[in-house]
């Protein structure tokens, strides 16, 4: 008899399979030149330009402006006399902190900003184009306009307290830390099929019960993209995520997420192992109540 916990490993198992089936997505390159195309600007904009940015900025051009602020081409004994050397190292640290500043101002956050928008626009294509390959074209029952509106709306509400509540956990005394990670490896997976369930024209009741079924199945699959960014500062992190997202979700288009099933030995009989972790229900509260406030207290606000 395969236990709970043996099932729940298996799942897990499978989801970190199913994301480094890189093959796939290969095949899905070599395919269509669509996904060529915006894979390759994704690259290049959130690997080359906006990381590169990065470390250019903490490895060459900070360090070329410490050295030329700190340059003194008196002889030491000139320089030796009064004190102006500690008010000259004060405004050299000035002004390396007021440059970085700027950088950051009119630089990287603004590439950061433009990176979000068009890595969503080329996400979207690489589905629509990736999505025609392995199934046939056919439409998607897709709710009225408003429905569409308001479940998109609670969407971004759910994210935002996946969020909250991924952060609060981390000050959780003995689990903190591996419960965040968890977190992280939820998002990058929910991220990922996301794309694919809107597609599928799947409500998002449907997605979040799905997900809380098989979310030691999603915690393996986010678990590789997850270990591979954490050991990053924030926005590195962030570009790594979004260069290789693209690939997570191609191979989230042709995953099929495991459940958590039980089989006797011998038997052919097979059953749900599993009880859904409730992973939404902060969250869920955090959207209704942000969908009341700013809907004015109408109950309508959540989508069915």
């Amino acid at each position: 008899m395969i236990s709970f916990a043996q099932a729940i490993v298996r799942a897990w198992l499978a989801g970190i399979v199913d994301s480094i089936r890189f093959h796939n997505v290969l095949v899905f390159m070599v395919s269509s030149s669509v996904i060529r195309q915006n894979t390759f600007m994704c690259v290049a904009l959130n690997l080359v330009i906006f990381i590169g940015s990065y470390y250019m900025l903490g490895y060459l051009i900070l360090p070329l402006l410490r050295i030329i602020l700190t340059f003194d081409p008196l002889p030491s004994e000139v320089a030796d006399e009064g004190e102006n050397a500690p008010e000259g190292l004060d405004s050299a640290i000035l002004i390396e902190k007021s440059f970085f500043w700027l950088y950051m101002i009119l630089w990287l956050y603004p590439i950061y900003a433009i990176s979000n928008i068009l890595s969503m626009i080329w996400y979207q294509s690489i589905v629509d184009a990736a999505y025609l390959l392995v199934r046939a074209p056919k439409a998607s029952r897709r709710p009225g306009q408003m429905d569409y509106l308001s479940e998109k709306i609670y969407n971004i509400y759910l994210t935002i307290g996946l969020l909250l509540q991924m952060n609060l956990t981390y000050y959780i005394p003995f689990i903190g830390s591996g419960m965040y990670f968890f977190h992280i490896c939820w998002i990058y997976s929910l991220y990922s099929f996301e794309y694919k369930w809107e597609k599928e024209g799947r409500r998002l009741a449907s997605r979040l019960k799905f997900f809380e079924e098989r979310w030691s199945y999603f915690l393996g699959f986010g678990f590789p993209l997850a270990a591979l960014t954490v050991w990053f500062p924030g926005l590195v992190a962030y570009g790594l995520y979004a260069f290789t997202a693209p690939a997570f979700i191609m191979l989230a288009i042709t995953a099929v997420p495991m459940e958590h099933s039980i089989k006797d030995e011998g038997s052919q009989h097979q059953a749900s192992a599993g009880i859904s972790l409730p992973i939404y229900t902060l969250p869920r509260i955090f959207a209704d109540y942000a969908s009341w406030c700013c809907c004015g207290g109408s109950a309508s606000s959540k989508p069915r």
